[in-house]
C-alpha cells in the first residue's frame, strides 16, 4: 500500500450507526456484572455447538468465549476478552459453579499464566495487564473496584460499553428483520463490482496487486486496489476489489503503515459458496483490523462494518465511474505526433530469394518487434477483459440490483492509445513500401485496434455507406467524399439523387484488398438499398452504432459480438460464403473471414478473424491498407 501522510483523518468509528437500529433491552445501565455477561454470551453464542464470536470496532476486538477444551486440549472459561491495541488487555469471567469444574478453572487460568487469582466483584472474575512503552504486555493482574486501578477501570468500562454497543446493533438487525444486509446484498453484486474493477484506472494504471507501487491509491481517505483474475502455474487467483482507512495510529513494534483497516470483496467461482448469509451470492466479504491481520469473513452481528462498506463501496463506486465518464469526454486522440517517431525498417534486398521464408525480427528489425510484443501483449489482454465484460451484460439487467451503468459497464478504455500514433506512422510506411509480404507481416503482428484509433477515426473517417459484390470476386465500395458528410435517409431527402451521389465516391477493391482504386463514374452501379442487416449460415447479422457487429439467433439472442469502429453501415456476405464485408462511419472496410476459433488478439467472441481492413480517412492521400 503506498504510504499515507500522517496527517490524514480516520475515518470515525461510529460515523456509519447512527440512524441504525440497536436492541436496547440488551445489558440495560451497561453495568460491569455477572448477568450482563451471561446476556452477551447468549446473544454472541447462540448455538450449543459455537463456542467462540469474535468482532472488532475501532481500536478494540474481543472474544466471547464457552467452557470448552479445544482440539489443542487448551480448556477455555465462560468469558470475554477484551484487547486495546497495545495498551490494555482485560479478562471478564463468570465464576465456576462448583468443585467439579476446577480442573477447568485451573486450566484456563494457567493457560493465561495467572500469578495471582482474578479479582471477583458483582459476580464477574476481573483481570487486566498494561502494555508497556516498547509495546509489551506486562503481567496480569487482578482489576479490583479501587484507586489504584482506576485507569485500567476507566479504559475497560469504555470497550464494555463498546461491546454491548456492538451486539445491541446486532440484535436489532434481527429483531427487524436484517434490513441492512439486504441494502448491502443489493449494492453488492459481482456485476457491479466486475464493472468496477474492469474501470481502466484498475487495468491500466493500477494493475499489478503485487507491486506496492501499482496496486492501488488514496481515493480520498480511501485506499482502492483491485486483483485481476489471473493463474501462474498451478496457482489461481480471483478478482478482488479492497478498500482501507487508516485506524488509529500505529503502536511501538508494528510495521510502518498498519494501523489501517481493510474491507476485501473476493468474486468467488460459479459452484463455490459463501461462507455464511452475511455475504452477497457469488460474494466473500472480509475484513481486518490491521494491516498486520488476517482477514477474517464478515458475519451478520457486523452491522457497523456492513453500513461502512456500503457506503465506502458506493461512494468510490459513483466517483469512479463519474471520473471515468469525465475522461471519456476529455479530448483523446491518436493525432499524428511529430514526437512519437515510428522505429525504422530494415532495407533488404527485394531480389533476396528467400526473404518470404525469413523469420520476422529479421525483416522488421528488433525495434519493430518490440513494439509488436507490447502492442499483442496490451491488445490480448484489452480483449480478454472487455469479453469478461460482454459476458456479464445478459445478467445485469436487474435494475433494482445494478447502479447506474451497471448493467452496461462503461466502455473500456484500449491501452494501446498511447502507442497508437507510433503504429499507424508504421503501417504508413509499410503501405508505402507496397510489399505484400512486408504489409502481411505487419497485419500478423500487430492487429487493428478499433479503441485505440476511435477518436480519430470519428472525426477524420470517410463513410464506408454502401458494398456490393461482383461475381468476379472484387468488391465495390460506396465512400463519402470527406469527414461528416451526411448520407441522406432517402433519395426525396436531398434536392436529386445526383446530389447524393456527388458526395460519395464508389471504390473497387480486389478480394485481396489490395491495390483499391475509385471506379469510373459511367462504371458506378446502380446503389443498392442501405443493409446493417444480413444472414449468414443461419445467424442474423446486424451493426450497432456502437461498432459493434452483433451474430443473433433465432430468438433474438446475442451468440456473439465483433468489434469493427465505427456505426456500422453496411454488412455484404461474400458470394463464397466464407466471407463478410462490413463498412462502418469511421471509414472503416472491413473483410471478415470464417476462422475455427476465436482471435485472442481481436476484441470479439466471434469465429471471424480480419483479412484485411481498408481505411479511408480525410488526412491521407490513399485509403490505408492494414
Amino acid at each position: 500500500m503506498p504510504t499515507r501522510a500522517r496527517t490524514a483523518a480516520p475515518i470515525p468509528p461510529d460515523a456509519e450507526d447512527t440512524d441504525l437500529p440497536r436492541d436496547d433491552s440488551l445489558c440495560p445501565g451497561e453495568a460491569l456484572h455477572a448477568d450482563h455477561l451471561r446476556r452477551l454470551l447468549r446473544v454472541a453464542l447462540p448455538d450449543a455447538g459455537q463456542h467462540k464470536a469474535a468482532g472488532w470496532f475501532g481500536q478494540t476486538d474481543f472474544l466471547f468465549t464457552r467452557r470448552h477444551v479445544d482440539e489443542d486440549q487448551d480448556a477455555y472459561h465462560d468469558a470475554l476478552f477484551i484487547t486495546i491495541w497495545k495498551r490494555w488487555d482485560f479478562w471478564l469471567g463468570l465464576p465456576d459453579a462448583g468443585a467439579a469444574r476446577a480442573n477447568l478453572l485451573s486450566q484456563a487460568w494457567a493457560r493465561l499464566r495467572q500469578p495471582v487469582q482474578p479479582a471477583v466483584v458483582d459476580g464477574l472474575q476481573r483481570q487486566y495487564r498494561r502494555y508497556d512503552a516498547s509495546g509489551r504486555p506486562g503481567p496480569w493482574q487482578p482489576l479490583a473496584q479501587d484507586a489504584a486501578c482506576a485507569d485500567a477501570l476507566q479504559a475497560c468500562t469504555q470497550a464494555w460499553r463498546g461491546v454491548i454497543d456492538y451486539w445491541r446493533l446486532a440484535e436489532g438487525q434481527r429483531r427487524a428483520g436484517r434490513p441492512l444486509r439486504a441494502r448491502l446484498h443489493a449494492a453488492l453484486t459481482p456485476e457491479r463490482v466486475r464493472a468496477l474493477t474492469l474501470l481502466p484506472v484498475f487495468t491500466l494504471r493500477y494493475n499489478d496487486w503485487y507491486d506496492p507501487e501499482r496496486n492501488g491509491w488514496w481515493q480520498g481517505e480511501v485506499w482502492v486496489g483491485a486483483r485481476q483474475p489471473g493463474q501462474q502455474g498451478a496457482r489461481q487467483w480471483g478478482r478482488a476489489l479492497k478498500l482501507c482507512w487508516r485506524n488509529g495510529n500505529e503502536q511501538p513494534g508494528d510495521e510502518d503503515d498498519d494501523a489501517h483497516a481493510c474491507y476485501q470483496i473476493d468474486m468467488l467461482d460459479d459452484d463455490a459458496q459463501p461462507p455464511g448469509t452475511a455475504h452477497p451470492p457469488g460474494l466473500l466479504l472480509s475484513c481486518g483490523q490491521r494491516q498486520s491481520d488476517t482477514r477474517r469473513p464478515l458475519g451478520n452481528d457486523a452491522v457497523q462494518h456492513m453500513a461502512r462498506l456500503l457506503r465506502l463501496f458506493t461512494d468510490i463506486e459513483r466517483q469512479l465511474h463519474t471520473e471515468h465518464e469525465r475522461e471519456q469526454r476529455a479530448p483523446q486522440s491518436c493525432e499524428p505526433n511529430p514526437a512519437a517517431r515510428a522505429p525504422a525498417l530494415p532495407c533488404p534486398s527485394p531480389s533476396a530469394p528467400d526473404a518470404p521464408d525469413a523469420p520476422d525480427a529479421t525483416v522488421l528489425g528488433p525495434a519493430v518487434m518490440a513494439l509488436s510484443d507490447e502492442w499483442q501483449a496490451m491488445g490480448r489482454s484489452h480483449a480478454a477483459l472487455v469479453r469478461a465484460q460482454w459476458a456479464d451484460r445478459p445478467a445485469a439487467g436487474d435494475a433494482a440490483t445494478s447502479a447506474p451503468g451497471a448493467d452496461a459497464p462503461p466502455p473500456l478504455a484500449d491501452p494501446r492509445v498511447a502507442l497508437a500514433p507510433t503504429v499507424l506512422q508504421l503501417a504508413r510506411t509499410v503501405h508505402a513500401r507496397a510489399d505484400a509480404d512486408l504489409w502481411a507481416r505487419f497485419h500478423r503482428r500487430f492487429g487493428f485496434a478499433p479503441g485505440a484509433h476511435e477518436r480519430h477515426a470519428a472525426g477524420h473517417g470517410r463513410a464506408v455507406e454502401r458494398l456490393l459484390w461482383r461475381a468476379d470476386g472484387t468488391l465495390l465500395a460506396r465512400v463519402a467524399a470527406h469527414a461528416g458528410a451526411a448520407e441522406p435517409a432517402s433519395p426525396a431527402a436531398s434536392a436529386s439523387a445526383s446530389e447524393s451521389e456527388s458526395a460519395s465516391t464508389w471504390w473497387q477493391v480486389g478480394a485481396d484488398g489490395q491495390s483499391p482504386a475509385p471506379l469510373p463514374r459511367d462504371q458506378w452501379p446502380a446503389t443498392p438499398p442501405t443493409a446493417a442487416e444480413a444472414m449468414a449460415h443461419g445467424v442474423t447479422l446486424r451493426g450497432g452504432a456502437d461498432g459493434d457487429l452483433l451474430g443473433l439467433a433465432q430468438d433474438g439472442g446475442v451468440l456473439w459480438r465483433h468489434r469493427i469502429g465505427g456505426a456500422i453501415r453496411h454488412i455484404a456476405p461474400a458470394p463464397d460464403g466464407h466471407g463478410l464485408a462490413v463498412g462502418t462511419a469511421g471509414g472503416y472496410l472491413v473483410l471478415l473471414r470464417r476462422s475455427s476459433a476465436t482471435d485472442p488478439y481481436l476484441v470479439s467472441t466471434s469465429r471471424y478473424v480480419e483479412a484485411w481492413r481498408l481505411i479511408f480517412w480525410d488526412d491521407a492521400p490513399e485509403p490505408l491498407l492494414w
